[in-house]
């Protein structure tokens, strides 16, 4: 399975293709189910000018890895843009603003790979009213399972926005942080392992200097890796394990499907993992409440043998304090190939502006094939208050394992 997946990719780097954008109105009639309702104003932020190959200084072929954050009255939006998904410098992060509550975005300033790494997985988080990213950077090439990638944590700062500090390491040399979420003072994230051998809390006070904590899930088996941290009312933590699997789960079309729960309680000096999700795994997770409810953007993965995926919004119910837990998908928003890795943030009571990438929806091209080829960036209203609680889909419940 392995050498199949290797060879496909490097196939697939010599196939990439320029799309059209100009999906319209018609960018609605690919939002599914009861999310139909509450999804507004869906279309294309970002996408390639089809012969620009510079990706340190302009938007290049591939566009991925988005998040949105508030800071300073305006909505603030990162994403990735290089070739495609194979590691290397050619590649940068681009930062916007938008002082229309996400509605249009100005591009404010762009943050070029370091000269030897790549660099991807950006998130926004704020300390002492200064703006920080962070990101992972790693070896150029190809590794499956980030294998031989030697990835390293970085972060950079800035007071307005414009002009931000060199890229510096957060992290130790192997360990991969996922996204930055704030308690109580604290910043938090969930690192995981090279070859997604295991994952670890890591916390911060000042966002520069952070320090390993303890380990949340360790089965290296279920290749755990992008973890996404939900502080409950009550302080205590859920942590969202996206499990890869073995060789026949890994391309989410056959196989397992799951995403490990695991809980802890403050301070945090120690994880248990009672449950999981059977038929939902959540790659590339984003969670948020409104109004005591949580929602979750992440790729689905539709069991088919040609390898398809979607960004849908999921919602998880239950008991929020420590579970058992169940999942409802709302639907499916404008995606297809490669996608997802969403970005979300509140500008008023009932809507949040959202952010995702995708290959063509309509070409609804594999996955594989995706990782090399164009994917733009996706930007969409989603009103809340439409999804009510008497329209959620029949919530999945969590298993024991």
């Amino acid at each position: 399975m392995l050498r199949t997946l290797t060879l496909l990719v490097v196939l697939a780097a010599t196939t990439g293709v320029a799309h059209a954008r100009g999906y319209g109105s018609a960018a609605g009639s690919f939002v599914t189910g009861p999310l139909r309702r509450a999804v507004s104003h869906a279309r294309v932020a970002v996408t390639w000018n089809g012969t620009n190959h510079d990706c340190r200084t302009a938007v290049c072929k591939h566009n991925e890895n988005t998040d949105l954050f508030r800071w300073h009255g305006a909505v603030w939006f990162v994403h990735r843009t290089a070739e495609s998904q194979i590691l290397g410098p050619n590649s940068s992060l681009r930062v916007y603003r938008s002082r229309n509550r996400g509605r249009t975005f100005d591009l404010q300033a762009i943050l070029p790979a370091p000269d030897d790494r790549d660099v991807r997985d950006p998130s926004f988080y704020e300390v002492d009213g200064r703006l920080h990213i962070k990101a992972i950077t790693r070896l150029p090439g190809f590794g499956l399972r980030d294998t031989n990638v030697d990835s390293i944590a970085v972060e950079t700062h800035s007071d307005d926005g414009i002009t931000w500090s060199p890229f510096q390491p957060i992290g130790p040399v192997r360990w991969g942080f996922w996204s930055v979420r704030e308690h109580d003072g604290v910043q938090y994230s969930a690192a995981y392992e090279d070859g997604d051998l295991r994952v670890q809390l890591f916390r911060s006070t000042d966002g520069v200097q952070w320090t390993g904590g303890p380990i949340v899930y360790d089965v290296s088996v279920d290749t755990p890796l992008e973890t996404e941290l939900v502080f409950m009312p009550s302080g205590r933590l859920l942590a969202l394990v996206r499990m890869d699997g073995n060789d026949t789960d890994l391309l989410g079309a056959f196989g397992r499907i799951r995403t490990k729960i695991c809980w802890a309680d403050p301070p945090y000096e120690t994880f248990s993992c009672p449950a999981e999700f059977s038929g939902v795994r959540l790659d590339g997770p984003i969670a948020f409440f409104w109004r005591h409810r949580l929602f979750v953007i992440a790729r689905k993965h539709l069991l088919v043998p040609d390898i398809r995926k979607r960004t849908a919004l999921y919602e998880i119910t239950g008991t929020l304090e420590g579970g058992p837990l169940a999942i409802s998908e709302w639907g499916e928003l404008p995606s297809a190939g490669d996608t997802s890795y969403a970005g979300v943030a509140r500008v008023d009571a009932r809507r949040v502006p959202a952010t995702w990438y995708s290959s063509p929806p309509t070409d609804d091209i594999n996955w594989v094939v995706g990782l090399t080829g164009q994917t733009d960036i996706w930007q969409a209203t989603i009103d809340l208050g439409k999804l009510t609680a008497k329209r959620r889909p029949t919530p999945v419940p969590q298993v024991d394992g």
